[in-house]
């Protein structure tokens, strides 16, 4: 065994010690739970194994002898096999709505046999397995997903998975994966590491959910009236619209200022209407040009603008 193996008796030391190995991970939770493992344990986390005598756990600096270093901070987590096993990590993630999210994370390994993935793939190891199986791979799956599950309906996203023919030792790398399209759906994120073939020690480290509120939005051509126009605007999520008069300070407004308040995304109707100057102006010259600035800003988020140009017109005046 090298000096990086990690053995039982650390697990077992841990154990005793009453350091809690892992806990049940909240669906309502957006974000993830203890990402970047410094609170010293797997809190947050839950772990499945098809073999007793296998685990993930967290190690510090100090016991990082012979394997990587905890990428950041003073903590990461690691496998810990009992030859063969299948190891799996895993969090259910409440994603918030109306946003993106980017999930990020970083892993590596050392292996002491060559990797492989079997064809077609599969997290089976140990009896029944009559085939090599050595591989690490990061899964986002639906959590309605069998835990060990790899068909293609029930994952998501894969940040990471080896290949065969991948090297032996992989240093700390960063993974990522665009999840924006799970917007206000609870996932699964999964880390399974299957070891068929002597020891397989994977490690994760700085594991985070980056989300942002959705501010952009589209808006329609203008259906014009006599004298009036109708617009649509449509929003990504609940917020406030609001449509103003862009011309310069002092000089009388065009257009009546109009603020929508719309609690689901979708299309929002914007009715144009002249101010009492823009009526009179109407009636001596038969159009109304006008410039103004249309505002979306998101329930809790940063506001973005835009202009626009057009004219009213009154039937039958040139």
């Amino acid at each position: 065994m090298r000096s990086w193996m990690r053995v039982r008796s650390l697990a077992l030391a841990l154990l005793a010690g009453g350091i809690l190995l892992f806990a049940a991970a909240s669906a309502s939770a957006a974000g993830i739970v203890n990402g970047d493992f410094e609170t010293g344990n797997l809190a947050g986390w839950l772990q499945h194994n098809s073999s007793p005598d296998g685990e993930w756990l967290t190690y510090q600096t100090s016991e990082s002898a012979g394997f990587f270093p905890p990428p950041q901070g003073n903590w990461a987590a690691l496998t810990e096999e009992g030859d063969p096993d299948t190891a799996i990590l895993y969090q259910e993630v409440a994603l918030p709505p109306y946003s993106t999210s980017i999930l990020s994370l970083t892993v590596y390994y050392k292996s002491d046999a060559p990797i492989v993935v079997p064809n077609p793939n599969t997290l089976l190891t140990g009896p029944g397995a009559t085939f090599d199986n050595q591989q690490l791979r990061v899964d986002v799956t639906k959590p309605t997903a069998p835990i060990e599950s790899v068909a293609a309906e029930d994952i998501l996203a894969t940040p990471f998975a080896n290949a065969n023919g991948d090297p032996e030792i992989m240093a700390p790398k960063t993974v990522t994966a665009d999840l924006s399209a799970f917007a206000g759906q609870t996932v699964r994120l999964r880390l399974a590491n299957a070891i068929n073939d002597s020891y397989f020690n994977a490690g994760v480290d700085d594991v985070t959910l980056t989300s942002a509120l959705i501010n952009t939005f589209t808006h329609g051509k203008l259906t014009k009236k006599n004298g009036s126009a109708i617009m649509t605007v449509t929003v990504p999520g609940p917020g406030i619209v609001k449509l103003v008069s862009a011309g310069k300070k002092g000089k009388p407004k065009p257009i009546k200022a109009l603020t929508k308040n719309p609690a689901a995304p979708g299309k929002v109707k914007l009715s144009l209407k002249p101010t009492g100057w823009g009526k009179k102006m109407l009636e001596e010259k038969g159009k109304l040009p006008f410039k103004l600035q249309l505002t979306y800003e998101p329930t809790g988020g940063t506001a973005t603008k835009q202009t626009l140009s057009g004219k009213l017109k009154l039937t039958g005046k040139h």
